[in-house]
């Protein structure tokens, strides 16, 4: 079972006034972020501070160390920063439920699926892998092509890989619709609708290859992971450079999602920041000439990127106030005190999408930001007015013969679905 917390930010202020003045969720009677496994308070008012500390609380709980033999589940005995697989890790992959010719995924907490925790991610250097039953046994983050297209280099010469996974509330209702074939897709949608059901999670995420000296410092600076690379006889240590986590919460019928990105912070620079730190994927000392920023490389030349847009002020403050949390905690050296908040892209009027035989694009709910994209998840696509629920409005079913293609309640997951042969 999940918990769920709230506790009012008079409870826990650090005794500030500049935080009495101006709470960092927006209102004194807003629930503000813990160092604790457990999801979001449903009640809030709405702001931007609001949605951002349900976002970094949300944050903190799929990041905390799984429970053994638990898919999905945090394992409250453990400290939050301890190495290994965290929540969101356990999810399930996309290609373990969209199956080739349309088969029926293994249950959520199948015992090959739990002993694959254990083991290295494969990699694979190519996108819309899908794989058999057979091969469920290991995990696979699927592409390096990102979402508008071009491969984001590291400056180690090293492409970046890119997994992207679902919650157990959004594996029930793909499973228990038979929405992994295609075909039953598509008449489902037709006759009934795709809205994913409150409480669904899905994440996309960004891994680098560790050099040595950043798999060996101390402290540590990236969350990892081991995989095996396309070409590589031994499993490598992967770091985590960005993460976006599509919500859709249990209040207020927010149909459309919070939609949230965080990155690593030694990444890149902000456009008219500082340049002379050591950052993953910029190189402060290279030519505009021969560097030019956020434009297309081919391996091993390095993508020269910067952040062109900030996270907001509201975003900055819940950053600074998690920041000291997990330094005044019991792990002060946890390796996600190196992660930020870029900005939460949420509906300020939700609209309702339920009903048959909606087909896209679907109503973005009137959104507080027309602009969010991650340097490192949408490196070539950091422009005005571009977004990831802009994007997904558009997201629809999968091809099946006699349908047109339906709307999916903004998950591109659903197009992966292969029908039965």
């Amino acid at each position: 079972m999940i918990t769920r917390f709230w506790t009012p930010l008079f409870l826990l202020l650090f005794g500030s006034s500049t935080f009495a003045q101006t709470p960092v969720c927006g209102s004194q009677f807003n629930p503000l972020p813990v160092l604790q496994p457990v999801l979001p308070s449903a009640s809030f008012s709405q702001s931007d501070s609001a949605v951002d500390c349900y976002m970094w609380q949300t944050f903190i709980y799929l990041t905390w160390p799984a429970k053994p033999g638990q898919a999905g589940q945090a394992d409250a005995n453990a400290p939050y920063g301890k190495a290994g697989a965290t929540v969101w890790e356990t999810f399930r992959q996309f290609d373990t439920v969209f199956l080739p010719k349309g088969q029926k995924p293994l249950p959520w907490n199948s015992g090959s699926l739990v002993r694959a925790m254990k083991k290295p991610r494969v990699l694979k250097n190519t996108s819309k892998i899908f794989r058999a039953l057979a091969d469920e046994e290991t995990t696979s983050l699927s592409e390096t092509q990102q979402a508008g297209g071009g491969v984001l280099i590291d400056q180690n010469g090293q492409t970046v890989f890119y997994e992207m996974l679902m919650n157990e509330t959004e594996f029930n209702y793909i499973t228990s619709n038979t929405l992994y074939e295609a075909t039953q897709q598509n008449a489902f949608a037709q006759k009934t609708g795709i809205t994913l059901p409150a409480n669904s999670i899905e994440i996309k995420a960004a891994w680098k290859v560790l050099a040595p000296s950043e798999v060996t410092a101390n402290p540590p600076r990236f969350h990892t992971t081991l995989a095996v690379l396309p070409g590589e006889p031994k499993p490598v240590t992967m770091g985590l450079v960005g993460l976006h986590i599509m919500v859709v919460p249990s209040a207020n019928n927010f149909n459309q999602g919070f939609w949230a990105t965080f990155k690593q912070v030694d990444n890149a620079p902000v456009a008219g920041g500082s340049t002379t730190a050591f950052y993953s994927f910029y190189n402060p000392a290279c030519n505009p000439a021969d560097c030019p920023v956020n434009v297309q490389t081919k391996p091993p030349k390095p993508t020269q990127v910067q952040q062109i847009f900030d996270a907001p002020p509201e975003a900055q403050a819940v950053n600074s106030y998690v920041a000291q949390l997990i330094a005044g905690s019991s792990a002060p050296t946890a390796v996600w005190r190196n992660y930020q908040l870029i900005d939460v892209q949420w509906p300020t009027s939700p609209q309702s999408i339920q009903g048959p035989g909606k087909t896209p694009p679907l109503p973005n709910g009137t959104p507080n930001t027309n602009t969010l994209m991650n340097p490192v998840l949408e490196t070539f696509l950091q422009q005005q007015n571009l977004s990831c629920l802009t994007c997904h409005t558009g997201a629809s079913t999968a091809k099946a013969q006699g349908f047109p293609r339906f709307a999916s309640g903004y998950s591109f997951l659903f197009g992966h679905a292969k029908p039965q042969q």
